[in-house]
């Protein structure tokens, strides 16, 4: 049993307070469980800060419509039924001790404790008191478990958090499905440019890097199958990872060079192609995103700014391409390249560029210049997955290979 020295107190004043046993208390298996309920009513000007979040699958952010409202019927002083018409806050408690007079109690909060639904609510009573905004009148319901195992936590929070949808990536996330994206990506300069969870700032969130794995899970789309989901379905590519992680684990040794290939190719084709012609990409409308008045594209990955980029209709057809690079060693569980390295990768890239690039052009003009057709064109990505193909092969016949 955890000693409780090593655990985290909040005690928190309950103008009412009373517990009950959880009626299950016993395992699939027989195993008891001794899962109980504690239900308080506490004023809101009472709630003390500190309260970890760490149970919560998504960042707060009381800034938007619905929170707005809640914050409204918390300030005011006509109305103090605040409590009837929210939901409360419930948190996951290691062990709770109530006072002589059950006034007030004690939590005790270990790893994985705290909040698991309510975090806006409590941020929202935060800020009033903050602001002198919390009337005295103003109560809240809070419930305590305790009692729960580490490996309920996650699926209790999951159920609780259905007021606002939390996706599924947020869920993923607080079990530890993309720990192993975390640790590849932590030694980049981008790494803490991803967000994992609702409401977390980021360039990208984890459903983009997925979809951008999506593109090289060959095991999944093997020739003449093509990954259009990466551009057609966030959510697909997401299921996806749901049905076969371990085929995006495979990937690992060679993700950061996916991700950063992505950003390549938008400087690339730019640059190779007015190479070739003299300067003109600025004006391939429906391939190119046009300039911005005050500022540049930032590419993440590479952790440069551009003046023009590909739209993704266009960039992931290329970037589909070159996953022709992409094989499984014998006896190896996981992806590589089949050139020996990344810079051997984006030279191939720099030499079949401007082919890439005009058949791309050729296929925007017979969609009136919208890129969005292209990037759902089954032909189009085939033509592309054959033109890197030709010149790979083209290449090994030149080399003697």
């Amino acid at each position: 049993m955890t000693n409780i020295k090593n655990l985290k107190k909040t005690t928190i004043k309950a103008e009412y307070s009373r517990h009950y046993p959880d009626p299950l208390n016993q395992s699939l298996e027989g195993d008891p469980l001794h899962i109980e309920h504690h239900i308080l009513v506490s004023r809101a000007i009472d709630i003390p800060e500190g309260i970890s979040k760490t149970p919560n699958p998504r960042e707060q952010r009381i800034d938007k419509g619905i929170y707005k409202k809640v914050s409204e019927s918390l300030e005011s002083t006509d109305d103090l039924s605040f409590h009837l018409k929210n939901k409360g806050i419930t948190i996951l408690a290691h062990q709770i001790e109530y006072s002589a007079d059950r006034k007030s109690v004690t939590l005790y909060l270990g790893e994985g404790d705290g909040i698991a639904d309510g975090a806006h609510t409590y941020e929202i009573i935060l800020k009033a008191k903050a602001d002198k905004a919390c009337p005295e009148g103003q109560y809240v319901k809070l419930e305590v478990l305790t009692g729960i195992s580490q490996d309920m936590g996650p699926e209790i929070t999951g159920g609780l958090n259905t007021a606002v949808q939390v996706d599924k990536a947020s869920l993923m996330n607080l079990e530890g499905e993309f720990d192993w994206v975390k640790e590849t990506l932590k030694k980049t300069d981008f790494g803490g440019k991803i967000s994992y969870k609702m409401n977390q700032d980021g360039a990208y969130d984890i459903r983009d890097i997925l979809g951008l794995m999506t593109i090289f899970n060959i095991k999944n789309f093997p020739y003449p199958q093509h990954p259009k989901m990466s551009y057609v379905s966030k959510a697909d590519c997401l299921d996806l990872y749901i049905r076969d992680p371990e085929s995006f684990k495979m990937l690992k040794p060679i993700l950061v060079d996916i991700l950063v290939l992505h950003d390549y190719i938008h400087t690339q084709s730019r640059e190779l192609w007015n190479k070739k012609t003299g300067g003109r990409a600025g004006g391939m409308i429906g391939l190119f995103a046009p300039k911005k008045s005050r500022s540049n594209y930032p590419l993440v990955f590479m952790g440069i700014e551009t003046e023009q980029k590909l739209y993704d209709g266009a960039l992931y057809p290329m970037l589909g391409a070159m996953r022709f690079l992409v094989e499984q060693k014998d006896g190896e569980n996981t992806y590589s390249w089949k050139l020996k390295s990344f810079d051997e990768v984006k030279s191939f890239f720099d030499e079949v560029a401007s082919d890439l690039v005009a058949t791309t052009y050729s296929m925007s003009l017979r969609y009136g210049r919208k890129p969005n057709p292209i990037g759902k064109d089954e032909n189009h990505w085939d033509n592309m997955y054959k033109t890197v193909a030709l010149h790979f092969y083209d290449s090994e016949r030149k080399r003697g290979v």
